[in-house]
């Protein structure tokens, strides 16, 4: 994980003098990148982060998909979260009859260990995959371009996303 930032994102030029600060004398195409930057109608700039919500749900109201469980986009698991959470959802109401306490509750214990395991994988995601330095960015590279060059390239691929098939499994379904 990186360190906080502190900024306010409303302040447009503050958030561009913060990137521009962040990536001044790397090479490539940057300079250029940096210097159109302030000219680009549409810059946007966010932090990438993930809230865990004790509860899903209050009285009548109950949350689903990113709304109550995102797991970042570093995970790739949110289109998996969104219509799990929502197939469970409806099989809950349906068997409550109407009852939506019991439904929400139900939900939620049925949801939550999945949730964890899909949010767990996002944040083990971005601290894996952002590389810090030149000498980290170069590895990943050349990790990339060897990866392809192996021999038993489907096993070690298999290996690596090996935590990724578990959290999307991590759920077995009831057919309601």
């Amino acid at each position: 994980m990186s360190p906080q930032l502190t900024y306010d994102y409303r302040d447009y030029q503050q958030l561009l003098l913060l990137l521009v600060e962040q990536f001044a004398g790397e090479g490539g195409i940057v300079p250029q990148l940096l210097e159109a930057v302030w000219d680009a109608p549409d810059f946007y700039f966010d932090s990438l982060s993930q809230i865990h919500m004790d509860r899903w749900s209050t009285g009548r109201v109950v949350l689903a998909g990113d709304a109550g469980y995102c797991a970042s986009p570093a995970s790739g698991q949110g289109t998996s979260l969104a219509l799990v959470g929502a197939y469970v959802l409806a099989g809950e109401l349906a068997e409550a009859h109407g009852d939506y306490r019991t439904a929400f509750a139900r939900y939620e214990d049925v949801l939550r260990g999945y949730v964890t395991a899909n949010q767990n994988l996002g944040a083990q995601g971005v601290g894996d995959s952002i590389p810090r330095t030149r000498i980290e960015i170069g590895l990943r590279t050349l990790m990339l371009r060897l990866l392809s060059l192996l021999p038993r390239q489907r096993s070690l691929v298999g290996k690596m996303s090996q935590a990724t098939q578990q959290a999307a499994n991590a759920i077995k379904l009831k057919h309601y």
